[in-house]
């Protein structure tokens, strides 16, 4: 039990060193991410689209600390990537340039047969009543692929989508209470 409660600070701290780049919010993992939003994924990536035109790579549904609901949306036009936050009760948008050089590879972003709208959908097809609560374009061994992370009242939900085909390729769902069960008085 010492080891899970030692995990976990490690984690809550990496989790609030990495997450300062500009917007304070909460981890997507947080109780207080919305189940419900006014505005929609599609609306959600629609809305960033119109605002900076590229190929959307990202997009996490997020609670600031303020309570407010917003969808933070990467978009890559193979010049510079864009963080696009898009307000998910209005559809209001903010967007900045990401000056992060750890991950861009020159800014060349592939492109996937599958958009980011139809993987969303796909996973969330696997599960009724989820809320989609992240989705990123990634590369694993050379093929790219979405990870989706799904949350409903009980589970959290990891889908991956074939980029390529559009198939599920994984799939693992995990209570949110497990962590809650196994904390045993095991001292």
């Amino acid at each position: 039990m010492k080891r899970k409660n030692l995990l976990a600070s490690g984690l809550a701290i990496t989790l609030a060193a990495g997450l300062g780049f500009g917007f304070q919010h909460v981890s997507a993992d947080d109780d207080k991410v919305p189940a419900d939003t006014k505005v929609n994924l599609n609306q959600a990536i629609d809305n960033a689209s119109k605002e900076q035109a590229g190929t959307v790579t990202s997009v996490e549904l997020d609670t600031a600390r303020n309570g407010q609901a917003y969808y933070e949306v990467d978009v890559n036009d193979d010049k510079a990537e864009y963080d696009v936050r898009v307000n998910a009760d209005d559809g209001t948008v903010e967007s900045r340039k990401d000056n992060d050089d750890d991950d861009d590879d020159n800014n060349q972003v592939p492109q996937p047969k599958v958009d980011i709208k139809t993987a969303a959908e796909t996973a969330l097809a696997q599960e009724k009543g989820a809320t989609l609560t992240d989705i990123s374009l990634d590369e694993d061994d050379g093929r790219l692929e979405y990870d989706v992370e799904l949350r409903t009242d009980k589970d959290e939900i990891e889908v991956t989508v074939d980029a390529e085909s559009g198939e599920v390729t994984y799939t693992e769902k995990e209570s949110i209470h497990d962590d809650q069960d196994d904390d045993g008085d095991d001292d």
